[in-house]
């Protein structure tokens, strides 16, 4: 297995076979846990004394805020825009029907 780590001995990514250009992996040859795979997030495995372990310094990453982006934000403001717009159409609709009950 190949493991890449960060400049804390983490373990951000792993290959089992193959290789990728331009990222330095490391050969390890030692035992790996049998969750391993199964529980990997980046960080959550360290490397210590040549054995894989949980890290103990590891916190779930907070998920990153998401803005809209300003054509998201121009475009909700025009739905926004045309749904007043066809409320008031409905309802201009409304009076001129009241209207010509009201002269017949």
């Amino acid at each position: 297995m190949k493991l890449e780590l960060n400049e804390n001995n983490e373990i951000v990514s792993f290959l089992k076979y193959g290789g990728v250009e331009g990222i330095n992996f490391m050969e390890f040859d030692g035992v790996i846990p049998d969750d391993f795979e199964k529980n990997f997030k980046p960080s959550f495995y360290m490397l210590k004394d040549e054995l894989i372990i949980e890290n103990p310094n590891y916190a779930e990453p907070e998920p990153p805020e998401v803005n809209p982006s300003n054509e998201q934000q121009i475009l909700m403001q025009q739905s926004k825009t045309i749904a007043q717009i066809q409320q008031m159409l409905m309802q201009q609709s409304k009076d001129i029907a009241k209207l010509k009950g009201a002269n017949a």
